[in-house]
């Protein structure tokens, strides 16, 4: 039974809550069942809850509640039975979230909810249709509406971008000529004319998607401070060897002795299976200096590679182990790379497999900074943002536009009279709060 939720973060003494988490391309939502809409958020509720730390962890909040149970939404009641209570990580409200909306569809016809596999959801932006398929969720939303350019500030540097209403407000900034996506730094918000948003903006930075298609993943190293901090720089291959890339690791202080190089060679051409990956020698004196070798797949597993470490010896505490996993079945354009917790040092690389794709008009890769969120790994409604103003920059008014973004691609077809937004939406686990004393 569902129950009420007291001020400061906290549920009632004695209550428990269902929840279910899912996600849209790694855009992850804690989903709360509430049909009649008893259970009272707070902003400080929705916030503890999406806490990485003391909560469950999300970007946002998904209150499934029925239309009519909704002050915000009983005027939609009669077009939509179910409306999307939706909360940023912050326990702000936003008034539209394009991969919140799929996923909560997703939650909708999984729970039998709805009857069919299309069907309308209420939201603070309107009434959306959503189409239910067992590997993606589709919605049809209004088209965008692309508005005048204005500017974003991230670490002193000024980009110039454009707004797009999605029901909710963007800026679509296009990064210039010879930066990466990789080179921005979104732990803090970027800067914007509060004149022009003045409910805050989610903002967009964009580059071309063949520019990142080999590259494009996410890297996160820690953020020590000290000589032990380093800097890991993946390159696009150069155009006349597109087998070829390289990966840099910075020289920290003058004494750091461990510094380094990896280089990525072309396989040889008598063995298309195997490549080469070469680390320098650090000085004699090193002990951690190992050996990686990339082997042949096994015949029976073809999608499977390994590279594996020397020992180090034992009492080396940062020793680990890179595996380069299958791609999971409902996500073959996918890999992994994992690198194992040891102390501070730990760091998480993935990298997409991501093929170029076929029947487009144009392809972006993004990462986007959301208002009340932060940084995530993906953004629906960014990603409508952004396929609108490619479009206008391609010079067509329609058209289907593939956008990558850190948690996978998704797809945004524009006719002209509608917006529509494809993409995976999967739900990972379910579980209660627990009552509180």
């Amino acid at each position: 039974m569902m129950v009420g939720v007291s001020v400061g973060g906290r549920f009632d003494k004695g209550a428990v809550v269902r929840f279910v988490k899912g996600h849209g391309t790694g855009n992850d939502f804690v989903i709360l069942p509430d049909p009649d809409g008893v259970l009272g958020l707070t902003p400080e509720t929705v916030a503890a809850l999406c806490d990485r730390r003391f909560g469950i962890g999300a970007d946002g909040v998904l209150r499934v509640v029925r239309a009519a149970k909704h002050p915000h939404a009983v005027d939609l009641a009669g077009e939509a039975e179910w409306f999307m209570d939706y909360w940023n990580a912050d326990g702000s409200i936003a008034e539209m979230c394009g991969n919140g909306v799929r996923v909560f569809a997703r939650f909708l016809a999984t729970e039998a909810l709805v009857d069919g596999a299309t069907f309308p959801i209420a939201t603070r932006a309107g009434v959306v249709q959503a189409t239910v398929t067992p590997t993606e969720v589709s919605v049809i939303l209004p088209l965008p509406r692309v508005g005048p350019g204005s500017t974003a500030t991230v670490n002193g540097l000024t980009f110039t971008g454009t707004s797009v209403d999605v029901g909710n407000p963007h800026l679509v900034c296009a990064l210039p000529s010879g930066m990466s996506l990789g080179d921005l730094d979104l732990t803090t918000a970027p800067s914007y004319d509060r004149a022009a948003f003045p409910t805050g903006v989610n903002v967009e930075f964009v580059v071309p998607g063949g520019s990142e298609s080999a590259t494009f993943g996410h890297i996160a190293v820690d953020r020590r401070p000290g000589p032990d901090r380093g800097h890991i720089a993946v390159d696009s291959p150069p155009v006349d060897g597109p087998d070829r890339g390289h990966i840099a690791v910075d020289s920290p202080q003058a004494d750091r002795r461990e510094q380094g190089h990896i280089a990525v060679d072309s396989p040889p051409v008598d063995s298309p299976d195997r490549g080469h990956i070469a680390v320098d020698s650090p000085p004699v004196d090193r002990r951690e200096q190992g050996h990686i070798a990339v082997d042949s797949p096994p015949a029976g597993r073809p999608e499977r590679g390994h590279i594996a470490m020397d020992t180090p010896p034992a009492d080396r505490r940062e020793q680990g182990h890179i595996a380069v996993d299958s791609p999971p079945p409902t996500q073959p354009d996918r890999g992994h790379i994992a690198v194992d917790r040891r102390g501070g040092e730990f760091g998480h690389i993935a990298v997409d497999k991501r093929p170029v794709p076929v029947g487009v008009d144009a392809h972006v890769a993004m990462r986007v900074y959301e208002r009340g969120s932060g940084e995530t790994l993906s953004c629906g409604s960014g990603a409508i943002a952004v396929a609108a103003v490619a479009l206008r920059d391609a010079g067509k008014q329609t058209g289907v536009v593939a956008v990558d973004v850190p948690g996978g691609r998704l797809t945004v077809a524009l006719d002209g009279q509608t917006c529509v937004f494809t993409g995976p939406a999967v739900l990972v686990a379910t579980g209660e709060t627990l009552p509180t004393a």
